[in-house]
C-alpha cells in the first residue's frame, strides 16, 4: 500500500481533513493556473459567437489536432501512413480516417501517448462497462477541461472556489477499520465536503443527511446514484433539506428522468446534466433551460454507423490523442432544435449512456436504461436500490434492496406486470431481495449489468 495512504488511514479524522485539504491545494496548482483562467474567459466570449464562427473554430482546431497526432504519436503516424493528412480540412473529411476503439487504444497505449507535451499526469478509466485504460493527460489540457466544467456551472449560477459544494465520488477517504459514523472529509482548498460513495447504506444514510443539513452546500455534484440514494432516503422518511443548492451536477453515470425528478423534489433546485469522460471526451452540458448543448470548442461528435452510438474527437487530449474514438456512449441529437437560452450550439435530445446500458428481450430487442428504470416507476418509495443483471437473452435477474418496513409482497407482482409489458411473455424475470447490492470498485453503482456480448 502507498505509504501516504497508510499514514492517512491511521491518522485521526482531524488530520485526515488536513491531509485532504493539502491534497486539494496541490490539485489547485495543477488545475487552476494561468491557462485555466484564460480559457474560462475564452469560453465566456465563445458563447456569444455566431454558429458559423463556432463551426469554423471547431474545424480549424480539428485540422491542427489531427496534424499534431500524426506528427507526435507513433500510433497515429502508423495508422495514418496511407492518408494525405493535408487533405483532412473539414469535419466531413474526418470520416476518411480510421475508427479507433478502446481495445486498439489499450493494446497500443505506449505508442499512442505523447510525452513531449510538457507537464502531464496519469489518468485512468474505471473499466466499469469495458476495458480499463491508463493514459496521460497534459496539464494544459486538464486546466482547459476544468475551465469547461466551471464555465458550465457558472452559466447556471454556481461559482467554483467561491461557493460550498458537496461531492459524492469514488475516493477512498474512509479507512477500512473506521468505527465512527463520519463518512465525509473536508477539502478546505475548494470549500468541498467529500462524501464516500462506498458507505451509503440504509443504516448510514441518516448520518449523511445530518452532515449535508449542517454543511448546507450551494451545489451537489458527483455520482448520480449516490445522490439519488440519499434523496430517496430523505423522501421515504419525510426529512426536509435545510438548504437549497444553486444546482445539482451529476457526473460519471447516466442520468434518468425519474432520478432527476426525485432530486429536484427533495432539494428544491434544478439538476443539470453533463457529458464528459475520464479519457477526455468533448463536453455536452445543460443550459439554464436544462437543454443539452454540444460544446463545439472542445471537440467533435460523429454518429457511428448510422446508430445512436458516437465517435469522439477531443481537442483536449494532447497527451493521449482521441480521434474518431469509439468511446461506447450513445446520444440522440436534435437536428432542428433551438433553445431560448441564446446558445446556438447543436442540441442533444438525450444522453443514453454506454452501449450496454440496456437489456435485451428474448427476441433481441433492446430496452434502454430509461425504460428499465421505469419498471419501478409506479411503486411507492420503498426501493432503496435495484440492479438488473442479464446473462442470457431470455432471462433477467432483478436484485432489490428495499425498505423492509414498507415493502409488500404484492410489489413484486407489480414489477413483473410492468416487466411483461416491456419485455413480452418470452423473457423471464427473477427477483431476489438482498440486504445490500455492492458497488463497483470505482465506487459507482450500476443499475444495469448486461453481460451479453454484442
Amino acid at each position: 500500500m502507498d505509504i501516504l495512504q497508510t499514514v492517512y488511514d491511521h491518522a485521526p479524522i482531524i488530520m485526515q481533513n488536513l491531509m485532504t485539504t493539502v491534497k486539494g491545494y496541490q490539485n489547485e496548482k495543477s488545475r487552476y493556473g494561468k491557462t485555466y483562467y484564460e480559457y474560462l474567459d475564452f469560453l465566456k466570449d465563445f458563447d456569444t459567437w455566431s454558429l458559423e464562427d463556432k463551426l469554423e473554430y471547431q474545424r480549424s482546431e480539428m485540422v491542427k489536432f489531427v496534424r499534431f497526432a500524426y506528427e507526435n504519436s507513433k500510433f497515429y503516424h502508423e495508422l495514418y501512413k496511407d492518408i494525405d493528412i493535408d487533405s483532412i480540412q473539414t469535419v466531413e473529411d474526418l470520416k476518411r480516417l480510421p475508427i479507433v476503439d478502446k481495445e486498439m487504444l489499450r493494446a497500443n497505449i505506449d505508442a499512442c501517448m505523447v510525452k513531449t507535451v510538457g507537464a502531464y499526469h496519469w489518468g485512468h478509466t474505471g473499466g466499469t462497462t469495458g476495458t480499463s485504460l491508463s493514459f496521460i493527460e497534459a496539464n494544459e489540457d486538464k486546466m482547459k477541461r476544468m475551465a469547461n466544467l466551471d464555465h458550465f456551472k457558472r452559466n447556471v449560477g454556481y461559482l467554483h472556489l467561491k461557493m460550498k459544494r458537496a461531492t459524492f465520488n469514488g475516493k477512498h477517504i474512509i479507512p477500512p477499520n473506521q468505527k465512527k459514523k463520519v463518512f465525509w472529509r473536508y477539502n478546505k482548498a475548494c470549500k468541498q465536503m467529500i462524501y464516500s460513495s462506498f458507505h451509503i447504506t440504509e443504516e448510514n444514510m441518516k448520518y449523511y443527511v445530518d452532515s449535508l443539513n449542517k454543511f448546507k452546500p450551494q451545489a451537489i455534484d458527483g455520482f448520480f446514484t449516490s445522490m439519488c440514494d440519499i434523496a430517496g432516503y430523505m423522501e421515504r422518511h419525510n426529512i426536509k433539506a435545510e438548504f437549497t443548492p444553486v444546482g445539482i451536477f451529476p457526473t460519471s453515470e447516466t442520468l434518468t428522468e425519474s432520478g432527476r425528478a426525485l432530486l429536484e423534489r427533495v432539494f428544491g433546485c434544478k439538476v443539470y446534466n453533463l457529458y464528459a469522460s475520464s479519457e477526455g471526451a468533448p463536453f455536452v452540458y445543460d443550459c439554464e433551460n436544462q437543454v443539452l448543448h454540444v460544446d463545439l470548442s472542445s471537440g467533435i461528435f460523429e454518429k457511428y454507423d448510422d446508430t445512436d452510438e458516437v465517435l469522439v474527437t477531443s481537442f483536449t487530449t494532447h497527451g493521449t490523442p482521441l480521434i474518431r474514438y469509439r468511446i461506447g456512449d450513445r446520444m440522440v441529437f436534435d437536428e432542428d432544435g433551438t433553445c431560448s437560452c441564446g446558445n446556438n450550439s447543436p442540441i442533444v435530445k438525450s444522453i443514453e449512456g454506454r452501449r450496454l446500458d440496456f437489456l435485451y428481450t428474448a427476441e433481441g430487442a433492446k430496452i434502454n436504461a430509461g425504460n428499465v428504470s421505469n419498471l419501478l416507476k409506479y411503486l411507492p418509495n420503498v426501493v432503496v436500490r435495484s440492479q438488473f443483471v442479464q446473462d442470457k437473452m431470455e432471462e433477467v435477474t432483478l436484485l432489490l434492496e428495499v425498505d423492509k418496513n414498507l415493502y409488500e409482497e404484492e410489489y413484486d407482482r407489480l414489477i413483473e406486470k410492468e416487466f411483461r409489458h416491456k419485455f413480452g411473455e418470452n423473457t423471464k424475470l427473477t427477483i431476489f431481495h438482498v440486504d445490500e447490492i455492492p458497488r463497483e470498485k470505482s465506487g459507482k453503482f450500476r443499475m444495469i449489468k448486461n453481460n451479453i456480448q454484442e
